[in-house]
C-alpha cells in the first residue's frame, strides 16, 4: 500500500537525522581516538602510515564484503526496524570497544573498527533508502542536505569529543553511551511498509552487488552519479588520513589544532551540504556538482602550497563547503532515480563501488607515504590534479551537468523564479509543455526551474551560434527552422512525438517567435502535429512578468538597456494538463 510521504518538518524525519548524526558521531570518535591513539603511541613513521591506512582499510572492507546482504535486507524488510536492529549492534560492539581500550590493543581495536564498519555497511543502504519513502520529491534534495549537514555536525562533535575522550581512562565507555542513545532516538522514527516485492536471498555476497552494477551501468546518469559518488569517498579517504600526518609532519600542530581543522572541514561539508539543499529548489540540481568539483580541484591545490594555519583553515573550509556541493545532487539522483522495490541493493551496490575506491585509496596513501614517501602538501596537489581529470571525464560523458551548471549561474545571479502550481507538472512519463515566448532567456528559465530534463525545440540559427550550439546540444535541444523545409520539418515533429512516447519531456514554444509587444501571438499547429498519435498529456506553461527583462523586446531593444532590478523577480505557472487532442486554437 502506498504510503503519503511528508516533509522535512516531520517528527520522524528529525528522529533520523538525530539517529544518523549519532551513528556519525560514535563512528567518527571511536576511529579518530584510535587513529590519535596510532600516532601518539608509535615511534615509527612508517609504522603511523601502516595503522592508518590498516584502520581505514578495515572500517570500509565490510561494504566490500557484505553490501549485497545490506542491500537485501533493506528491501527485503520495513527500513525502520533495519535501522533499529542496526542500532542494537551498535551497542553491542561498542562494549567490544570498552574491551579493546581496557586492553590497550592496537590490534583488538582495529578488529573493533571492522565490527564498526559491518554494523554502517546494515545501516547505510535502510538510511538512505528511507529517504524516498519517508518525504516527498520536492523535499528529497533539501533532506539529503539536511542530512548531509547533520553527518558532519556528528563529525565535528566526534573530532572535540575524541580529543577530550582521549584523555579518559577508558574512550570506549563514551561511544557505548552513545550507542544507546542512537538506539533510543530510532524508536521515534514512523515506520513505513516492507515492500510487497519480495527478492530472492543470494548466498554470493558479490553477484548481487554485479548485478545491479550493471543495471546502473545501463543507464549514464545513474551510472556517472555512481561514479562520482565513488570518487568523492576515494578523495575523502585519503584526504582523512593525510590531514592528520600533513597537520603532525608539516605544521607540528598539537591533537588540539589538528581537531580543529578536522572540526572546520566537517563545518564546511555541513554548510555546502545545506546550501547545495536549499538551492535545489524542490528539485535534484546536479549544476552544482561541476561548482563542487571545481572548488575541490582548486583549494586541494592552494593546500598543497600553504603553510600557514590561518590559510590551511581556510582552505580546508571552503574544501568542505566545496564537497557539500558535489556530493549532495549526487546523493538525491541517486535515490531518486532508482526503483523503488529495488532501492536499497541499488544503493548497496553503490556502496559497494564505493568502498572499493576507499580501499584503493587507504593501499594508494600507504604506497605513496609509507613507502614512496611522498610529502603530505604533496598528496594535496596530486588530488587537485586527478579531481582534474575525473572531472573532465564525467563531464565529456554527461554534458548536461555543465551546462545545467552554467545555465543555474546565469539565472541565479540574475532572476528570482517564483513558481505556482508547480504540481501540474507530471513527475514522470511524458508529455508536451507549451510555452508563451517572452524573451531569449525563456528556455533557460524553464531548465532551472523543472527537475525533468526537457527538450526545447530552437530555432536553428541560434542554435548553430558558435557560442550556443555545445550548451545547446547539451541540454538537448531539437534545433528547428522554417527553411528547413515541409520535410526536414516533418521529420523533426515526429522525433518529437518519439521523445513523448519514451516518457521524455518536449517543450515548444507555440507561437513561434518572441512577442514584440508583450501580448500573446497566435499558436502555431506544430504542437496539433506533435501530439497526433498520443495519449500523453498538454500541460500549458505561463512565463508571466518576464517582459520587461533585458533579454525581452520591451523598450524596442533586447540587452542594450539598464535592467529595472536585479535579481529579477518572474513566475512560471503550470496550467493543469490537458488532453493530446486539445487544438493550438
Amino acid at each position: 500500500m502506498e504510503q503519503s510521504r511528508g516533509r522535512c518538518s516531520s517528527l520522524s524525519f528529525k528522529a533520523l537525522l538525530i539517529t544518523q548524526a549519532l551513528g556519525a558521531l560514535n563512528d567518527n570518535l571511536f576511529k579518530t581516538v584510535v587513529a590519535l591513539l596510532f600516532l601518539n603511541e608509535i615511534a615509527k613513521e612508517a609504522t603511523k602510515v601502516a595503522y592508518l591506512s590498516a584502520s581505514l582499510a578495515f572500517f570500509v572492507l565490510p561494504y566490500v564484503l557484505f553490501s549485497g546482504y545490506a542491500g537485501w535486507l533493506s528491501d527485503r524488510y520495513s527500513k525502520v526496524w533495519v535501522i533499529r536492529g542496526t542500532k542494537l549492534l551498535e551497542v553491542v560492539i561498542m562494549f567490544l570497544g570498552v574491551i579493546g581500550f581496557l586492553l590497550k590493543a592496537p590490534s583488538f581495536l582495529i578488529f573493533v573498527v571492522f565490527l564498526m564498519g559491518f554494523q554502517s555497511a546494515l545501516f547505510s543502504p535502510a538510511k538512505y533508502g528511507i529517504l524516498p519513502e519517508m518525504l516527498s520529491e520536492e523535499e528529497l534534495s533539501k533532506g539529503n542536505g539536511y542530512l548531509e549537514l547533520f553527518t558532519f555536525l556528528a563529525i565535528i562533535a566526534g573530532t572535540a569529543l575524541a580529543g577530550f575522550s582521549s584523555s579518559m581512562s577508558n574512550p570506549g565507555v563514551l561511544s557505548l553511551l552513545i550507542a544507546f542513545a542512537g538506539m533510543g532516538t530510532s524508536f521515534l522514527i514512523k515506520d513505513v511498509n516492507a515492500s510487497e516485492h519480495y527478492p530472492k536471498f543470494v548466498l554470493n555476497p558479490f553477484k548481487n552487488n554485479i548485478t545491479f552494477l550493471k543495471k546502473i551501468r545501463e543507464q549514464k546518469g545513474l551510472w556517472l552519479t555512481v561514479l562520482g559518488i565513488a570518487y568523492f569517498w576515494f578523495l575523502g579517504g585519503v584526504f582523512q588520513m593525510n590531514i592528520m600526518i600533513f597537520s603532525k609532519e608539516e605544521l607540528a600542530l598539537t591533537d588540539s589544532l589538528t581537531g580543529i581543522l578536522l572540526a572546520i572541514l566537517g563545518i564546511g561539508i555541513g554548510i555546502g551540504s545545506t546550501v547545495a539543499g536549499k538551492v535545489s529548489e524542490g528539485k535534484v540540481e546536479l549544476g552544482l556538482v561541476p561548482l563542487g568539483a571545481l572548488g575541490l580541484t582548486i583549494f586541494s591545490f592552494l593546500l598543497g602550497v600553504t603553510s600557514s594555519y590561518i590559510l590551511v583553515a581556510l582552505w580546508v573550509f571552503l574544501i568542505g563547503t566545496s564537497s557539500g556541493f558535489f556530493i549532495v545532487p549526487l546523493n538525491a539522483y541517486l535515490q531518486a532515480k532508482s526503483p523503488q522495490k529495488e532501492r536499497g541493493r541499488y544503493i548497496a551496490s553503490s556502496n559497494f563501488f564505493t568502498f572499493v575506491a576507499v580501499l584503493i585509496a587507504s593501499f594508494l596513501f600507504w604506497i605513496a607515504e609509507g613507502v614512496l614517501e611522498v610529502k603530505p602538501s604533496q598528496v594535496f596537489i596530486i588530488i587537485s590534479g586527478i579531481t582534474v581529470l575525473v572531472s573532465l571525464y564525467l563531464l565529456k560523458l554527461l554534458p548536461e551537468m555543465l551546462a545545467r551548471c552554467i545555465n543555474w549561474i546565469i539565472i541565479h545571479l540574475f532572476y528570482r523564479i517564483e513558481k505556482i502550481n508547480f504540481q501540474n507538472l507530471p513527475k514522470e512519463g511524458g508529455a508536451l509543455l507549451v510555452c508563451n515566448h517572452v524573451s531569449y532567456i525563456d528556455a533557460q528559465l524553464l531548465l532551472a526551474s523543472i527537475p525533468r530534463p526537457v527538450r526545447f525545440l530552437m530555432y536553428r540559427p541560434i542554435y548553430e551560434l558558435a557560442l550556443v550550439k555545445p550548451l545547446a546540444k547539451a541540454v538537448g535541444a531539437i534545433p528547428i527552422a522554417a527553411k528547413d523545409g515541409r520535410e526536414k520539418i516533418s521529420k523533426t515533429l515526429k522525433y518529437c512525438a518519439e521523445l513523448i512516447k519514451k516518457g521524455e519531456l518536449v517543450g515548444i514554444f507555440a507561437e513561434g517567435g518572441i512577442t514584440r509587444d508583450g501580448e500573446v501571438q497566435e499558436f502555431k499547429k506544430g504542437l496539433e502535429t506533435i501530439m497526433e498519435g498520443l495519449s500523453e498529456p498538454i500541460v500549458p506553461v505561463a512565463l508571466k512578468e518576464v517582459w520587461g527583462s533585458i533579454f525581452s523586446f520591451s523598450e524596442g531593444k533586447v540587452l542594450f538597456k539598464k535592467p529595472k532590478k536585479i535579481p529579477y523577480p518572474v513566475k512560471i505557472i503550470f496550467g493543469k494538463p490537458l488532453p493530446s487532442s486539445a487544438k493550438a486554437y
